[in-house]
């Protein structure tokens, strides 16, 4: 789906009036929400739009780093120029408002993802005939959608509305909440049946759509979440027979630089392309705001790899983890291949590029590796920053599949099971296999090495909550002050005062 542009899928609402002498006219020759969706390509435009809202800043756009990292001990950020930047800086401060401009992003984005998704739902028996696509994969599609929608919400807010029907304005308005533990049943629901619909696979012009293995995927990781240990292993199992299979280690950080996208780990991943769209509206661009990393920008200076105190996040990795220059680089210390050059240049090349940020010239801080793209041009910045970033970012892959299953695995105590799924992890990082470790042990193996494998990808924050170890990250200097849930947005609890019910 990487040439295919998101559209947009608008559907009018009918003004009506109270006079009674009021004519209402319809527009006979023109698409609305009761003429739409009679074609199969008109259903494939209203899917489509249901994944439009993945690319905005709330969700895979930005927020999923912001929501995921920015809040722990994997990232230090003291920066807040600029209009993001505040609300950055509160994130992870725990200065958590409903007026942050990532907590509003994140749930209008989840609830327009929604609400499309309902709107297909309904009505693809209106479709007249199918000829390159099946009904059955549409709605399983929209169903996969549909519950990371209610994934990314329920992991922020805990409680919210569940909506499954397409609602009136005045309905939208008065709806109330549905329990966390509703709303994680409502998305196995959705992603159990979306697995009994979906392909395993597409062809190449239609990549970037939602899959058998992706609904599985999930699964695996929502299972974590609810405890449902042995449903969990059961998910991954069924990933397993689908053909993905781990990257080689020298492949490792092309997953993340835009090198090797639609690889065999790649299990579902967010499809951004260039030259569409304005990348500072976040309803109108299929690219990301990942260009805030690039090391060559003098402000926007965010969330750098957290090296503050006497904390040092290099101080989590084992001797030869091939993760490390993966996901972090260390100016003066670290390479990389330049492009115009031809060869491998130290980091910051300051003969090549005058402009590097201050801190990272003067040794002071880490910068990022993982979604820096391999083209020096835009790693730097300048023009590539008004651009945006056309890297896909990856939401489900197979190491964390993998992962879910060590973690469900030991948690049944299948301790020579979990010790062989993590140490495909470990191999693949160029480190020993463990062996013989107690159930506490290799539970606290998993964590570290789920942490490192999946930095910078916006899980940490959500592992460390269902894991009950947040009170961890203070012992990284965090202000942590106890909070698990983000507010509400305020000005949905203006419209409709039983968002703030407890």
């Amino acid at each position: 789906m990487k040439k295919v542009l998101f559209i947009l899928l608008v559907v009018p609402f009918i003004i009506t009036s109270c006079q009674e002498d009021f004519v209402e006219k319809v527009d006979k020759n023109g698409l609305n929400s009761d003429s739409f969706m009679r074609f199969e390509l008109q259903a494939r435009e209203a899917v489509t739009s249901v994944y439009d809202p993945l690319v905005h800043y709330g969700l895979y756009s930005w927020g999923f780093m912001i929501f995921g990292d920015a809040p722990t001990d994997n990232i230090e950020n003291d920066w807040g120029d600029g209009n993001w930047g505040p609300s950055i800086v509160n994130i992870h401060n725990f200065n958590w408002q409903g007026s942050n401009t990532f907590v509003v992003r994140r749930w209008n984005s989840c609830y327009k993802g929604i609400a499309r998704a309902n709107f297909v739902l309904e009505n693809l028996g209106k479709v007249e005939d199918f000829d390159e696509f099946s009904p059955e994969q549409f709605r399983g599609e929209v169903l996969f959608l549909r519950a990371l929608y209610y994934y990314n919400l329920v992991t922020a807010f805990g409680d919210v509305p569940i909506v499954t029907s397409i609602l009136s304005p005045a309905e939208s308005n008065n709806v109330s909440k549905s329990s966390e533990i509703e709303v994680w049943n409502q998305i196995e629901a959705d992603l159990v049946e979306a697995a009994s619909l979906l392909p395993s696979s597409y062809g190449t012009d239609e990549q970037g759509r939602a899959t058998r293995g992706a609904a599985y995927g999930m699964l695996s990781r929502v299972r974590l979440f609810t405890g449902d240990y042995a449903g969990a292993e059961s998910a991954a199992n069924s990933v397993d027979g689908l053909g993905y299979s781990l990257v080689s280690a020298e492949d490792y950080v092309k997953m993340f630089d835009g090198r090797l996208e639609f690889g065999s780990e790649s299990i579902f991943e967010v499809n951004l392309v260039t030259e569409f769209g304005n990348v500072w509206n976040a309803h109108n661009t299929e690219r990301s705001a990942l260009m805030h990393l690039f090391p060559r920008l003098t402000w926007g200076n965010y969330m750098h790899p957290r090296r503050k105190g006497s904390y040092d996040i290099l101080d989590i990795f084992e001797d030869g983890d091939i993760r490390r220059e993966a996901s972090i680089l260390v100016p003066y210390v670290d390479q990389l291949f330049s492009p115009t050059l031809g060869e491998m240049r130290t980091f910051p090349d300051v003969e090549t590029h005058g402009d590097f940020r201050p801190n990272i010239v003067n040794d002071e801080v880490y910068q990022m590796r993982k979604f820096i793209s391999n083209d020096d041009n835009l790693w730097g910045g300048g023009a590539g920053f008004r651009e945006g970033v056309a890297i896909n970012i990856p939401v489900v892959r197979y190491a964390e599949v993998i992962l879910n299953k060590a973690e469900a695995l030991v948690e049944q105590n299948k301790l020579p099971e979990a010790e062989a799924a993590l140490n495909l992890i470990r191999v693949r990082a160029e480190l020993p296999a463990v062996s013989g470790l107690s159930q506490s042990a290799l539970r606290q193996q998993i964590k570290d090495d789920r942490r490192i494998e999946l930095m910078f990808e916006g899980h940490r924050w959500t592992d460390l909550k269902r894991w009950g170890d947040l009170s961890k990250i203070s012992d990284a200097g965090l202000s942590y002050g106890g909070q698990e849930y983000y507010p509400i947005p305020s000005n949905e609890g203006n419209i409709n005062p039983n968002l703030m019910e407890n």
